[in-house]
């Protein structure tokens, strides 16, 4: 069994192939590609020599933050439409976009209340929330 996991750690290496400028375990005079695990001091266990370890926390912040990043453009196409009176918000995909988008809003709404009745300020917060907590969980992500 050792065996046979060996010889498809090799077999794998050698098809993972780097190239000799790339690396400073090989010698720029060579400039031929190299198999991935001669190039590495690790031998063939090459996937202990991976510089960014993934763990669950890592993957989820990444993740969230992405989707933050979505949210954050989806919202933005609402407070640009809502610049325009005529957009008929009953029909998709106008309803989805409100809907989607209303309820975050709308805390917000009832902390700033508008400004003389018509210029509602309460999207800047909105936005600096999400950007906040995008930058916690991108940071959180790289760590």
């Amino acid at each position: 069994m050792a065996q046979a996991t060996s010889l498809a750690l090799q077999s794998l290496a050698k098809a993972l192939t780097l190239h000799a400028s790339s690396s400073s375990a090989i010698s720029s005079s060579n400039a031929a590609a190299v198999p991935f695990f001669l190039a590495t001091k690790g031998g063939p266990l090459f996937f202990a020599s991976m510089s960014t370890v993934s763990t669950p926390l890592t993957v989820v912040a990444s993740g969230m933050a992405k989707w933050l990043e979505l949210y954050s453009a989806v919202m933005m196409i609402r407070v640009l439409l809502s610049w325009f009176p005529n957009i008929p918000w009953e029909k998709q995909p106008f309803m989805a976009i409100r809907d989607m988008c209303d309820p975050y809003l709308n805390l917000f709404r009832n902390i700033i209340p508008p400004v003389f009745n018509a210029l509602d300020l309460s999207p800047l917060l909105a936005f600096m929330v999400l950007g906040t907590m995008s930058s916690i969980l991108n940071s959180a992500a790289q760590t």
